[in-house]
This record gives structure tokens, sequence and C-alpha cells, in this order.
């Protein structure tokens, strides 16, 4: 039976289950405390931004994947990236992506 996974903690639990390694030694190669998974994953503590990074780059998985629940390749983030750089396009685009999705639905 697969675990429902619901949260960033569950996602990150999961990750370290996955890992084989220890939630101490992945702590102490991020550069914290040889406790912080467990402070994170028992006690309720809240990562920074910088401290979440460390810890996925210990863990291979992406800062998306960790938070939001899926993974974002490269091209995805180049995408989002100029986006934001270009404001003025979003709209276009995302017309064009609409019209492709219901174009494919009929």
């Amino acid at each position: 039976m697969t675990p429902r996974v619901e949260s960033w903690r569950d996602r990150l639990r999961i990750a370290v289950e996955q890992s084989g390694k220890s939630q101490r030694a992945i702590s102490k190669a991020a550069g914290m405390g040889a406790g912080y998974i467990n402070s994170l994953l028992s006690e309720g503590k809240t990562p920074t931004i910088d401290n979440a990074i460390a810890i996925c780059e210990q863990l291979n998985i992406s800062l998306s994947y960790l938070l939001y629940g899926f993974e974002m390749n490269p091209k995805t983030e180049e995408v989002l990236r100029l986006l934001e750089a270009h404001p003025g396009a979003r709209d276009g685009i995302l017309q064009i992506l609409r019209s492709q999705e219901s174009g494919e639905s009929r």
C-alpha cells in the first residue's frame, strides 16, 4: 500500500527513507545540526529556504518537489523564469496554451 502524501513533510520523510541515509547524516551533510531533520519532521519546525535547498541537494530532489509534489525540469524552469521577466507576454502565452488544451479535448 502506497502511503498518502499530502504535505512537504510527508515528501521529506519519504525522500529520507528512500535515500537509505539517516536523518542525522543528511542533516550534517546539509550543514545543519545533527537533529535538524528530526526537528522538521517531529517537532513541526519550518526550514528556511536556504536550509530546504541544502536538504534537497543532499536528497537529490528538487525544491519544487519538496514543496509542491512535482518535479520541474530545466526547460519548465526556464519558461517560468522568462515569464517572470516578461509579464506582458504572459497573457498571450496563456491564451495560446489554453487554445491548445481546448483543441486537444475535442
